[in-house]
C-alpha cells in the first residue's frame, strides 16, 4: 500500500516563442523593390573598414587588410584571414551611418572564400524603445543569406528588412514588455558571420551596398564595439565559453553549405534546421536491415543508423539523396584526445550526406563528461563544421543541450497510461529544462511495445500477436508532435519494414499515406512559427496553428480519452475553431490529397471561425491570401493525390478484413457480428472510392475511404469499450491494451475465471515494519531536485488496513515560488525482486491515496513493474 501526502508540484511557467526567419518553400518568389542607391562602400583604399565586433567562438584575426587585384569589381578589396574554433560565430562589422528601416531598404555584400557558411545579417536599433538594462535604444539583429559557392563570388542580402523586423519587435515584447516599439528603427552597421567552423577561414569582400538608404534623422550611436579584451586574453581573441552555446542566442547559428553538388551542410538557423539552401523536416526511420532505397519509396527522407555507415550506405544515401542520422566514425585507437585541437580531421566528403552526428540515447548525468569530450572531438574532427549533433537525454537537459544543437525526446505512450494529450503536454514541457531555443525532435511510435508482444505470446505461443498501431494512432501521434513544435520526426521501429507477412505490408503501407500527408505540410513544420492554439466547439479537440510571412496552417486534433489504446470516434457533423491572428483577407481552405476545398469562415471576436463540414481524428486546413501559396498547395495535393487515395482505400480494406476476423472470435456464431451496420456501411464507402479511383477523382476516392475508417474506428472502440467495461485500467490485463488483442482478452479472463489467488510473494508490501523492509532489501531513492524537499516514512495516518502505511512526500521548499516543471521524479522506491516462474500469472495490487493533485509533471504518480 502506497500512499502520497501533501505532494503538491505548482507549475508557473510561460513559454515565450522564438521566432526564427525561416524560407518557406511554397513562399518563395517575392521580390523586393530597389531604391536608389545612396550608400556604397568599394574598398578600393588602402584603410580596412571592417571591424572585430566579438562572437561565441574562440577565435583569432591573423591577417586584416585591403588587397589589389583580387576585387569583385574595380581594384580592392577587403581581405581577412581568421582562425578559430570552439562556437558559431565571430561577427566583424562595418558602420553604415542610420538607413531608415523601409520597404525598399536591401543591404547587401559580395563576399568570396574558402569556407561555406558565411553569413550577413544587420544590426537595427530601436530609438523609441529603451532597453530597461542599459537605458540605451535596444539593439537587435536581423539575418539575411548564407556563403555556399566556396572560392567563387557570390552576393549575400538581407531581403525584407521590415518583415525581419517586425518579427524581431514580436519576439522583443515577449522578453522585455508589450511597450517595444519598431517605429523609426534604423540600421546603424551590418555584420557578416565569417566563422566557417574549426581551423583557418579566408574571407575577401567587396561592394557593400545599401539600397533604398533613407537616412535617419536619430544622432546616431558608435556603431560596432570592438571586442574588449580581459585579463590573460589578446585583444583579437575571445574567451571560449565552457560549453557550445553558452552565451551565444538561439539564432546566433548561420545556414551554409558545401560544393558537393547534390549535398549541403546541415545548419540550424534558430530552430530551423537548413539544408541544400532549404528548411529541412526530417522524417526519418530506424533502421532494421532494410535496403535504403526501399525506405525512400516509402517516402521517406533520412534513416537513423545505429552504428557508423559503412562505404556502401554512403554512396547509396548519396545517389538517392536520402540524409544520415547516425553515430560518427571513431577514431582508430577508439581514444579521445584530452585536446581537441589535436584532433584531425577524419569526417571528409565522403560523410555529406549525415544530417547530424548521434551522440547516444537514454543519458543520464553520470555520461554528461564523456558526452563533453566526445562532442569535443567531433567538432574538431568533422571537417565541415556546423554539422548539428542530437542525442537523447532523460535527465540533466539543461546541461546536455549546452553540448548539443538537437535534443529528442523520446516516450512512447501507445498502450500505456499516458494519455495522447498529456503527452502533447509533456512534449511542449520538456524544452523549459533545457537551454532556451534548443530544438526538438520526437520520437513516434510505429508498433505497441515488445513487452505486450512477449506477454501475449507467452499466453498463446501458437498464436501471431498483432504489433502494428494503426494509422489513426501514428496519426494523431504526427500531428501532435508537428503541432507541439517539434522540428523533425523520429519513427521507432522494432522490426524490417520489408517482410513480406500481411501485418508487416500493413506497416509500410500505413507509414507510406502518413509521409505523404507530411510533405503535405512540411514547409510549415520545417520553419513555420508555433503561434496559437485554436479553440473548438468540440470537447478534446484542439487546433495547432503554424504561421509562414504568407499563410497560417491549422491542424484539428482529436485526443479522446483511451485513444492510447483504442482511438475514439471524431465528432459528428461539422467542427469549428476560432483561430487567431489570421489576416482579414484570409481565405479558408481543405487540405485533402487530390485537391483543396473551399472551407466556409467568418471574423468573429478573437479571430477567424474556420468551419469543416467534416472532420477525422486529425485534419489540415489552409488560411491563406496569397493565390500563389493557393496555387502551390494545389499542386502539391493534386500530385499525392493518386497514390493517396490508393493507400487509404488498402488501409480501409485491410481494416475491414481485421475488424471482421476480431468480431467473429469474439462471437464465432453471431451472424450479427458479420452484418453489423457499421460494416456495411464501411463495405459501400469502400465501392465508392473504388468508383472515384477508377474515374480519377482522387479527393473523392480519398475521402470515402477515410469515411470508411471512420465507420470502423467506432466499431472497434465501442467493442472495446464493452469488453474492458470491469476493469480498473486495460493496463491490469495485457491483451486490454487493443482491439486486435480482444480476442486473446476474451480467452485469457475464461482462463482465470474461478481462479484463486496464491499468497503474498513480496515481502514488506504490507509496509508495517520499516526494519523488515530494509532488511528485504526496499530501496528509497531520490533525484536531487533544485527547490523541492522529499521524505518517506512509515505512519499511522497513511494506514489503510494494519497499523501503519507508507507516505512520500515531494513539496516545494518554497510555496510561493515553485519550480515550473520537474525533469523526473524527485522520490521513489523499489521492492526486491520476486520469485516467480515463467508461465505463471501474476497479479500485481497495491492501495494509493492521492490526498492532493499532482501538478509540475504530466506523469503524476507512476507505479511500474
Amino acid at each position: 500500500m502506497l500512499r502520497f501526502a501533501h505532494t503538491i508540484y505548482m507549475a508557473r511557467c510561460v513559454a515565450n516563442l522564438i521566432a526564427a526567419a525561416t524560407l518557406l518553400a511554397i513562399a518563395a518568389g517575392v521580390t523586393t523593390a530597389r531604391g536608389q542607391t545612396a550608400w556604397y562602400e568599394g574598398f578600393e583604399g588602402p584603410t580596412p573598414t571592417w571591424r572585430d565586433a566579438g562572437g561565441n567562438a574562440r577565435y583569432r584575426i591573423e591577417r586584416h587588410r585591403r588587397e589589389q587585384g583580387a576585387a569583385h569589381t574595380g581594384d580592392g578589396c577587403e581581405h581577412l584571414s581568421l582562425r578559430g574554433d570552439h562556437g558559431t560565430f565571430v561577427h566583424i562589422g562595418h558602420d553604415v551611418g542610420r538607413a531608415r528601416v523601409i520597404d525598399e531598404l536591401l543591404p547587401s555584400v559580395w563576399v568570396k572564400s574558402d569556407r561555406p557558411g558565411l553569413q550577413l545579417a544587420a544590426r537595427l536599433v530601436l530609438p523609441r524603445t529603451a532597453d530597461p538594462r542599459t537605458g540605451r535604444p535596444v539593439a537587435t539583429v536581423v539575418r539575411g543569406s548564407s556563403y555556399t559557392d566556396i572560392g567563387r563570388w557570390q552576393q549575400l542580402r538581407i531581403d525584407d528588412v521590415r518583415r525581419l523586423l517586425m518579427r524581431r519587435v514580436r519576439v522583443l515584447r515577449t522578453q522585455l514588455g508589450p511597450n517595444v516599439d519598431g517605429r523609426e528603427a534604423y540600421v546603424d552597421a551590418v555584420l557578416l558571420n565569417v566563422y566557417g567552423g574549426p581551423g583557418a577561414t579566408n574571407v575577401w569582400i567587396d561592394d557593400l551596398d545599401i539600397a533604398g538608404f533613407v537616412a535617419s534623422p536619430t544622432k546616431p550611436r558608435p556603431a560596432v564595439a570592438p571586442a574588449k579584451s580581459r585579463p590573460g586574453v589578446a585583444p583579437n581573441q575571445s574567451q571560449s565559453p565552457p560549453d557550445r552555446g553558452a552565451g551565444a542566442s538561439a539564432d546566433a547559428r548561420t545556414a551554409g553549405a558545401s560544393a558537393d553538388g547534390n549535398a549541403s551542410c546541415a545548419r540550424l538557423v534558430g530552430s530551423v534546421l537548413m539544408a541544400e539552401g532549404r528548411p529541412v523536416f526530417p522524417r526519418v526511420i530506424q533502421h532494421q536491415g532494410e535496403p535504403l532505397e526501399y525506405l525512400r519509396r516509402l517516402g521517406f527522407n533520412g534513416v537513423w543508423l545505429s552504428a557508423a555507415p559503412t562505404a556502401v550506405q554512403l554512396a547509396e544515401a548519396n545517389r538517392l539523396g536520402l540524409w544520415l542520422i547516425c553515430p560518427p566514425p571513431r577514431p582508430a585507437d577508439a581514444k579521445l584526445p584530452d585536446d581537441p585541437a589535436a584532433v584531425p580531421a577524419l569526417i571528409g566528403p565522403e560523410y555529406a550526406r549525415v544530417l547530424a552526428w548521434d551522440l547516444g540515447h537514454g543519458l543520464s548525468g553520470d555520461r554528461l563528461a564523456d558526452t563533453r569530450r566526445w562532442a569535443q572531438w567531433i567538432r574538431a574532427a568533422d571537417r565541415r563544421g556546423g554539422r548539428p549533433l542530437i542525442a537523447q537525454p532523460v535527465s540533466d537537459l539543461r546541461a546536455y543541450s549546452r553540448l548539443l544543437d538537437l535534443l529528442l525526446l523520446d516516450r512512447r505512450p501507445l498502450g500505456t497510461s499516458l494519455k495522447l494529450a498529456d503527452w502533447g503536454e509533456w512534449i511542449r514541457r520538456r524544452p523549459r529544462l533545457a537551454r532556451p531555443g534548443t530544438p526538438i525532435w520526437t520520437t513516434i511510435q510505429t508498433q505497441l511495445s515488445p513487452t505486450v508482444g512477449r506477454q501475449l505470446a507467452a499466453l498463446e505461443p501458437a498464436a501471431a500477436a498483432p504489433h502494428t498501431a494503426g494509422i489513426e494512432q501514428i496519426r494523431l501521434l504526427v500531428y501532435t508532435a508537428i503541432g507541439s513544435a517539434s522540428r523533425g520526426l523520429l519513427f521507432a521501429s522494432h522490426s524490417r519494414l520489408d517482410a513480406s507477412d500481411p501485418e508487416t505490408r500493413h506497416r509500410a503501407t500505413t507509414l507510406e499515406l502518413v509521409n505523404l500527408d507530411v510533405q503535405l505540410i512540411e514547409p510549415w513544420a520545417a520553419g513555420g512559427d508555433f503561434q496559437a492554439t485554436a479553440e473548438g466547439n468540440r470537447q478534446g479537440v484542439i487546433g495547432a496553428v503554424l504561421r509562414s510571412n504568407r499563410s497560417r496552417l491549422l491542424l484539428p486534433i482529436c485526443s479522446t480519452p483511451g485513444a492510447q489504446f483504442v482511438p475514439g470516434g471524431s465528432p459528428g457533423g461539422g467542427l469549428s475553431l476560432v483561430v487567431p491572428g489570421v489576416p482579414e483577407s484570409s481565405a479558408a481552405y481543405h487540405l485533402v490529397p487530390g485537391g483543396l476545398r473551399p472551407l466556409r469562415h467568418k471574423r468573429v471576436t478573437g479571430g477567424m471561425r474556420v468551419t469543416l463540414d467534416e472532420f477525422a481524428l486529425t485534419d489540415q486546413a489552409l488560411l491563406a491570401q496569397d493565390p500563389l501559396v493557393v496555387a502551390s498547395l494545389t499542386r502539391r495535393s493534386q500530385a499525392i493525390g493518386p497514390r493517396a487515395a490508393a493507400l487509404q482505400r488498402d488501409l480501409a480494406v485491410r481494416k475491414l478484413h481485421v475488424v471482421g476476423q476480431v468480431l467473429e472470435q469474439l462471437a464465432p456464431q453471431s451472424t450479427a457480428a458479420r452484418s453489423h451496420p457499421q460494416l456495411s456501411a464501411a463495405r459501400k464507402e469502400i465501392q465508392w472510392a473504388d468508383g472515384y479511383l477508377a474515374s480519377r477523382d482522387y479527393r473523392a476516392a480519398y475521402l470515402h475511404a477515410r469515411r470508411a475508417m471512420r465507420s470502423l474506428r467506432l466499431l472497434g472502440r465501442a467493442e472495446w469499450e464493452a469488453a474492458t467495461a470491469g476493469l480498473d485500467s486495460p493496463l491490469g490485463i495485457p491483451p486490454a491494451v487493443s482491439f486486435e488483442t480482444l480476442p486473446w482478452f476474451r480467452r485469457w479472463t475464461e482462463r482465470i475465471r474461478g481462479s484463486q489467488l496464491g499468497p503474498n510473494r513480496l515481502t514488506g508490501g504490507d509496509f508495517e515494519d520499516f526494519n523488515a523492509l530494509l532488511a528485504a532489501g526496499w530501496q528509497h531513492l531520490r533525484h536531487t531536485t533544485p527547490g523541492v524537499r522529499t521524505s518517506a516514512d512509515l505512519i499511522a495516518d497513511a494506514v489503510h488496513s494494519g497499523f501503519y502505511g507508507l507516505r512520500l512526500v515531494a513539496r516545494a521548499e518554497d510555496p510561493e515560488n515553485p519550480p515550473g516543471v520537474l525533469e523526473t521524479a524527485p522520490i521513489w522506491i523499489t521492492s526486491p525482486p520476486v520469485a516467480v516462474e515463467a508461465g505463471q500469472i501474476v497479479a500485481i495490487r497495491g492501495f494509493v491515496h492521492i490526498p492532493t493533485a499532482i501538478t509540475g509533471s504530466v506523469d503524476r504518480l507512476m507505479i511500474v513493474d
